[in-house]
């Protein structure tokens, strides 16, 4: 019985979605582009309500709401926060602050910190698989004063973690919410480690928790169109991969669920 309602319950979102949820802006972006996509997280970080009619800015409005992207948004700030961290450790040991994400979409955030140092000797690469991000990063940046470089790369392939001039801290913002093998999590967080300089910084969200994973994953797409396949990691887990590749923890910030925790680690 409980199936039956759970399958039906599923079945009443979907249509809800497929039918007026698309009066949303917000619904209909993660229809066509993802539902955690760049893209999408760029227009959750955003958080002005926007659709068809009055009916569709309300549905947006509650989309916008809901307590999984309230986390999410909680998320960015914390990155943000552990990001400002970073290039002030950086700056404090060097006349220079070099930023890359390794999957950044429009990278709402690192923009946002690069405003913040604005004049002062702090750059940043922008690595993504989609170029269409990259292009509209740059896009933004240039409304906003801000040089930024970029170049379209898969944060998994070792052929693509070459740099003109090496990163002093690196990024991975919800990259780890897809992949249930801890292998290549390891993986990844090897690729960054070794392209670390010394007392290098890396800045990561992880899931460890969501307020309807089940739900969600049955209800939306990816940002390949695939079914959502989100994950959660325990920090049990993710702190020992750290420990066994040599990362040391500076600092943890986190939403008050537990849900997004924020790491601020350094290669020592």
């Amino acid at each position: 019985m409980s199936n039956f309602l759970e399958n039906l319950q599923i079945g009443a979102l979907k249509l809800v979605v497929d039918t007026f949820g698309q009066l949303s802006s917000g619904i209909k972006l993660a229809s066509k582009e993802g539902f955690t996509s760049g893209k999408m997280l760029d227009y959750i970080y955003k958080n002005e309500p926007d659709g068809k009619f009055l009916i569709g800015k309300l549905i947006d409005s509650i989309y916008l709401n809901h307590p999984g992207w309230q986390d999410v948004r909680t998320r960015k700030n914390n990155l943000t926060l552990n990001l400002k961290d970073a290039v002030n450790y950086v700056l404090q040991e060097k006349n220079e602050a070099r930023i890359c994400d390794i999957a950044s979409g429009p990278a709402r955030y690192i923009l946002d910190v690069l405003d913040e140092y604005k004049g002062k000797p702090v750059s940043a690469e922008l690595r993504d698989l989609d170029l269409r991000w990259l292009l509209e990063a740059k896009e933004t940046a240039a409304k906003r004063g801000l040089n930024i470089e970029y170049r379209t790369a898969n944060a998994l392939e070792e052929a693509d973690f070459n740099f003109d001039k090496k990163p002093d801290i690196m990024v991975a913002s919800g990259f780890y919410d897809w992949f249930d093998d801890i292998e290549i999590i390891k993986k990844s967080m090897r690729l960054i480690y070794n392209s670390l300089p010394l007392n290098g910084y890396f800045v990561f969200s992880i899931q460890a928790g969501h307020v309807a994973l089940s739900l969600t994953n049955k209800i939306f797409k990816d940002f390949n169109n695939h079914q959502l396949k989100m994950v959660t990691w325990s920090m049990d887990i993710i702190n020992s991969v750290l420990k066994e590749l040599g990362f040391a923890t500076i600092v943890t910030r986190c939403d008050d669920k537990g849900h997004y925790p924020v790491l601020l680690v350094k290669k020592v």
